[in-house]
């Protein structure tokens, strides 16, 4: 799939088929979004891919983040999804991917960013729906979690991506195209002589 035709052609899936995703195709996507690009401060590696499977363990996980961010809402905010009951945190998805940023890294954020984008991409040149969720994640990022869920020492959760044979493709409506703005040229400096259209009269000949 052309990468243009890929990035209008990606929506975020909140319907998924029961098969698991092959691990093979699986680990496939994951080399594809470790080529995401890092600055010279992230390292050899930046991140770490955790996988987690299975429908049911999934809902399971789902309900706890769910009620964890019902409890624990920001002053001044009402996340009212946390009381919808027909939301799911994942959707029934069969598998969610977490990148993880390396802890002492500050630009462990940025670089777990650009691989999902890769992720999203190369999922849905495969036929693979994704969603990028961030219901999980003020409960993916309390105390003992990472731990509990067996993510690498040393890393923290950032995103949460499903993944998951769609059941349906939403049509979506394409994003217009954005106002663009360009930087106007910057000043001659002082002393500089300005270089002139204007045809130069030499010896009774225009050059």
């Amino acid at each position: 799939m052309d990468t243009i035709e890929a990035m209008h052609g990606r929506r975020s899936i909140r319907s998924y088929r029961p098969d698991p995703v092959d691990r093979g195709v699986l680990e496939e996507l994951l080399w594809a979004a470790a080529q995401a690009p890092t600055p010279p401060i992230s390292g050899a590696v930046p991140w770490a891919f955790h996988v987690i499977e299975g429908i049911e363990r999934l809902a399971e996980l789902g309900r706890r983040a769910k009620q964890y961010a019902h409890d624990h809402q920001p002053p001044g905010q009402h996340w009212a999804w946390t009381e919808r009951p027909e939301f799911k945190v994942f959707w029934d998805a069969p598998a969610v991917v977490l990148i993880c940023g390396r802890r002492d890294n500050p630009e462990a954020a940025f670089d777990c960013a650009r691989a999902g984008q890769n992720l999203m991409l190369a999922a849905h040149a495969r036929g693979i729906g994704t969603c990028w969720v961030g219901a999980p994640m003020p409960w993916l990022s309390s105390p003992g979690v990472a731990a509990e869920l067996d993510v690498p020492a040393g890393f923290d959760p950032v995103v949460a991506m499903l993944l998951g044979q769609p059941r349906e493709m939403p049509a979506g409506s394409p994003r217009p195209r954005p106002a663009v703005t360009y930087a106007s040229p910057p000043p001659l400096a002082r002393g500089a002589e300005s270089i002139s259209t204007k045809p130069t009269a030499r010896g009774g000949a225009f050059t």
